[in-house]
């Protein structure tokens, strides 16, 4: 399974929390909605930061070296 480029993960986690916000605004007031489109989006917030940390670890990992064999050691040294 191929993952989201970095670049791509931050566009959609700006747009929903785009979306959410708007939702909020559209509920503000509401003693039940308001409480719980807040709480959908700090849970939004904290699930798509670990998310995106994860995929900005990958994409700055050092990629492991390609080991190249060298020549065979002598088996029999002279002396």
């Amino acid at each position: 399974m191929r993952r989201e480029s970095t670049a791509d993960m931050a566009a959609n986690i700006g747009r929903e929390i785009r979306e959410l916000r708007g939702a909020l605004a559209d509920c503000q007031g509401d003693l039940v909605a308001e409480p719980k489109v807040t709480a959908a989006l700090m849970v939004h917030l904290l699930v798509s930061s670990h998310e995106l940390l994860q995929n900005l670890l990958i994409d700055t990992a050092r990629r492991p070296r390609l080991l190249v064999a060298g020549p065979e050691p002598d088996p029999d040294p002279p002396g």
